[in-house]
């Protein structure tokens, strides 16, 4: 097919000066395709590009026998023939006539004879034999394939002899212009009528997402655990509300690709009618049809596949969402965990969606796929051993997932770095601290992890007092303060276990330190503890009691 390309497209180019019908040579060329089947070996006729039928010859030719190539070049020359065009510049015409062009069958012996003629030509040139093995390997008799054969090739001769008319030249030339204004004019229409809204809205919905990361960017000018825990509940509230716009994101973004690709497409079909018009461009759109067009239709599918596969994700997600749970505690760690693992398996899913159209294109093209995967694995065994770290960073990733060690939303320390966790994925996670740093860490870096967010959290609270003064008095203190806090309506849900008194933890000539535990609702110890800082440190100065030396916090 492409051999044929390269010979028309050598034809335009180098036309000849001088010709006449006597003296007409036009060079064919043997198309590609000859194939065995069993005993039989069949090879394509081609006519400007496009494979009219395939001829069949024993796989094993006798002796003297010609190969079917031969047979096959002896067939497209005759055809060629046909369809050659005499003189140059405005005197060009074909030498048969389209309205008069018959194919005959003269059968002889066990043969038939494919003979084509017309009203200039009363001699009748033959353009091929249809033998008894082509028609046992079709299943038919020697007449009843010379007859359909027939037809087709009357039918494509016709076909190709009309284009190089100059008058149908001239018309076919007119309607692709008039395609063309008409495709551009609905192209402009659709751009500006539904492309740009659905962008507009993309854009809007983008904002509202993004906000969470926005606000949590803006380094605050004091960090504190006050303002670690008020980007926490931000982030929460702001990851809510944000599941009904990323889905409405991805409705909006499917519908839009699919506008595009329904233009390309529409343009993709105008550009093959239109090559299809002039016998230049034939094989040209042939070979778009063939190739370029399953090529396209791949990437399509993979695209619209991929599409709705978000979709489906993100139905699941919400539905897993909705789906009622034991307690408070495992609801809101799932709706942080659902839309980690989701954004993960999207993105896994993509790879996949890509690299299967991948194969699929180099198949198309001609590439052969199982030495592309072989290639491919050997390849992949090479980067292994050149890139260990980066195949770490997956397979820690998928443990991170599945194991639910963190998610989207939680406060953790990992290693040395300490915040929100932004962005989760098979590959890395990014973590906000509280001066609005993005640190982002891949997984196969990870050493230790601690989550301060699962479920629930502490304040280990210790305060160091003056050691000369009466423990049980400074007990008593730091208790009443304590209970004070937990007992007020905007504590209830915050304490949710009686506190755990530890008493004198240590003591030494520097200080006293008094230490309790109390158990809170995720990530709430921080602002908790601010709280009980300023009752203790009121109590203690109404008492007259002083501080000891600073201890360091337990608390991250």
């Amino acid at each position: 097919m492409r051999c044929t390309f390269a010979a028309a497209a050598l034809a335009v180019a180098l036309p000849s000066v001088t010709a006449t019908a006597q003296s007409l040579s036009v060079p064919a060329t043997t198309a590609p395709g000859v194939r065995v089947e069993g005993p039989y070996a069949t090879a394509p006729i081609v006519l400007e590009g496009a494979t009219l039928f395939r001829i069949v010859d024993p796989a094993n030719p006798l002796p003297g026998q010609a190969p079917i190539q031969t047979r096959q070049l002896d067939i497209e020359n005759a055809l060629a023939r046909i369809i050659a065009v005499s003189g140059t510049g405005t005197q060009q015409h074909t030498l048969y006539a389209p309205d008069s062009l018959t194919v005959d069958t003269v059968t002889l012996h066990d043969q038939a004879v494919l003979e084509a003629k017309d009203a200039r030509h009363s001699t009748p040139v033959t353009l091929m034999t249809v033998t008894p093995v082509d028609a046992k390997y079709y299943g038919v008799t020697v007449t009843s394939l010379a007859t359909r054969w027939g037809g087709i090739l009357q039918h494509e001769l016709r076909e190709a002899l009309s284009k190089r008319q100059p008058a149908v030249e001239r018309r076919n030339l007119i309607d692709v212009l008039i395609t063309a204004s008409a495709l551009a004019v609905v192209t402009v229409f659709t751009w500006l009528g539904l492309i740009v809204p659905l962008s507009r809205r993309a854009e809007q919905l983008e904002d509202r997402i993004s906000e969470r990361g926005q606000e949590l960017a803006h380094p605050q000018t004091a960090p504190s655990e006050e303002t670690t825990q008020h980007q926490r509940r931000r982030f929460l509230a702001l990851a809510l509300r944000a599941r009904n716009p990323e889905r409405q994101l991805t409705v909006v973004r499917t519908l839009a690709a699919t506008v595009i690709w329904v233009l390309l497409g529409l343009w993709f079909g105008a550009l093959v009618w239109g090559f299809m018009l002039f016998p230049q461009t034939t094989p040209l759109a042939h070979e778009a049809v063939q190739t370029l067009l399953a090529v396209a239709a791949t990437w399509i599918c993979a695209g619209l596949i991929n599409r709705i596969l978000d979709l489906v994700i993100g139905r699941i997600a919400e539905a897993l969402q909705r789906t009622p749970q034991e307690n408070a505690e495992e609801r809101a760690r799932e709706l942080l965990r659902i839309p980690t693992v989701s954004k993960a398996a999207s993105g896994f899913k993509t790879v996949v969606i890509v690299f299967i159209a991948l194969l699929i294109t180099l198949g198309e093209v001609g590439i052969p796929v199982w030495s592309v995967v072989t290639f491919g694995g050997l390849t992949a065994i090479g980067i292994t051993l050149a890139a260990q770290n980066f195949v770490r960073d997956f397979v820690n990733g998928f443990l991170v997932l599945s194991e639910d060690q963190y998610v989207v939303g939680d406060y953790i320390t990992i290693n040395s770095q300490s915040g929100i966790v932004e962005n989760l994925t098979l590959r890395m996670a990014q973590i906000r601290d509280t001066a609005g740093n993005l640190v982002t860490i891949p997984h196969s870096s990870v050493t230790t992890v601690v989550n301060h967010s699962r479920n629930w959290s502490r304040v280990d609270y210790r305060v160091s007092i003056d050691p000369s003064v009466d423990a049980e008095q400074a007990m008593k203190i730091v208790q009443q303060a304590i209970q004070q806090i937990a007992a007020q309506d905007r504590w209830r849900g915050v304490v949710l276990e009686p506190v755990e008194w530890i008493g004198v933890d240590s003591f030494s000539r520097d200080g006293m330190v008094i230490r309790a535990l109390i158990k809170t609702a995720p990530l709430r110890q921080f602002e908790l503890r601010r709280a009980i800082n300023e009752r203790v440190h009121a109590a203690l100065t109404r008492a007259g009691i002083g501080f000891g030396a600073p201890v360091p916090d337990a608390a991250p």
